[in-house]
């Protein structure tokens, strides 16, 4: 299930560091392009199991062993700062991504949650919207900002 989901997590610092709303959108237009592939298969295994949320969880499990394996170091350890920037990405990038699947978007994101908090020791973790995320973003007024 989801051979080679680690390459999400390559380009990882760049796509978090200093993102302006222009920038993110760009960036995670890329991401779907070239990821998206991923999001309809989670989608596709969460519909087709029996027990959906136990599924979701099994997707989560895979991508925190895929971002330890991608970003850890040779026995998996993440430091703070790059565990830091994992958790960004997964709100910025990955979880809008799983909420674009539909009504299975939401029990893959639930489970997805649920094995990262545990996986990364993250409890206070929460996921948010593509257009949420957009909208949190300063708009410039007058060329100000």
């Amino acid at each position: 299930m989801l051979q080679g989901i680690g390459k999400i997590f390559r380009d990882s610092d760049q796509m978090t560091h200093s993102i302006k709303k222009e920038s993110y959108q760009s960036y995670m237009e890329g991401f779907m392009k070239e990821h998206g592939h991923y999001f309809s298969e989670m989608k596709e295994y969460v519909e087709q199991a029996e027990d959906p949320s136990g599924a979701a969880e099994e997707i989560g499990e895979c991508l925190v062993r895929a971002a330890r394996e991608a970003c850890g170091s040779r026995r998996g350890k993440l430091d703070a700062r790059t565990r830091s920037a994992l958790h960004m990405f997964m709100v910025y990038y990955v979880f809008p991504a799983i909420l674009r699947q539909g009504d299975a978007g939401s029990v893959i994101a639930e489970g997805v949650l649920k094995a990262w908090r545990t996986g990364m020791k993250n409890p206070d973790m929460q996921y948010v919207d593509y257009d949420t995320i957009c909208q949190g973003f300063r708009e410039k007024i007058l060329g100000i900002f």
